[in-house]
């Protein structure tokens, strides 16, 4: 690529080895966030965001070992690298709900991508306060029916990636979508650093 990042095909086979025989392969919801200006957002603004202005708390940082399972009905942890915002949750589906992706796409541009033990999942894009596309990464033969898919052009490129059927791992290909989209890259060191989350126990509310 032109940019100095790494090619499609490196960037899939990243996101291979690292859910190869890992946990990550049962449920994850990553979500990251491109403002328009430039400059990354307030942690009190992506908690407003993402509850909708419900009842929240932003805690200190911690690693995800630490137990704060208890302390709300979901947690998110939070992450930033310049002006991009990551949203990371281990059992959850906020970053991908179809009320909260396009909050956190005010003024930006949000991908998010989200799978449970059971494979149900979506890959999805919104900017300017729209959900444009929300996809079954397990069926991208269907996407031809999408109006926007023109909008995400990586995910066109990786699309072959996802044919599980042909041998290729669509979770890989979904993660290595939003690394060629955004430049944010998903990583155990990542995982393991200690981060800012929030908690929240209230439903996600217009």
């Amino acid at each position: 690529m032109s940019d100095g990042r790494p090619a499609s095909p490196e960037v899939y086979r990243y996101y291979q080895q690292l859910l190869k025989d890992h946990w990550l392969e049962n449920g994850i919801c990553w979500t990251v966030v491109v403002p328009d200006d430039g400059k990354p957002l307030a942690l009190t603004e992506i908690g407003e965001r993402v509850s909708g202005g419900a009842s929240h708390t932003i805690h200190e940082a911690a690693r995800f070992e630490d137990d704060y399972s208890d302390e709300g009905a979901w947690a998110v942890l939070v992450g930033q690298s310049g002006s991009v915002t990551e949203l990371f949750e281990y059992n959850g589906f906020r970053g991908v709900h179809p009320q909260v992706l396009p909050r956190l796409s005010a003024g930006a541009r949000a991908y998010s991508v989200y799978w449970n033990v059971n494979a149900n999942n979506r890959v999805s894009f919104a900017a300017d306060g729209e959900t444009l596309l929300m996809v079954d990464a397990m069926y991208p033969e269907r996407w031809v029916h999408e109006p926007n898919l023109a909008r995400w052009p990586e995910l066109m490129d990786m699309a072959p990636n996802f044919r599980w059927r042909r041998g290729k791992s669509w979770r890989a290909a979904a993660l290595a979508t939003i690394e060629l989209t955004t430049g944010a890259r998903l990583s155990l060191e990542w995982l393991d650093q200690e981060r800012p989350y929030l908690t929240c126990q209230d439903p996600v509310v217009d």
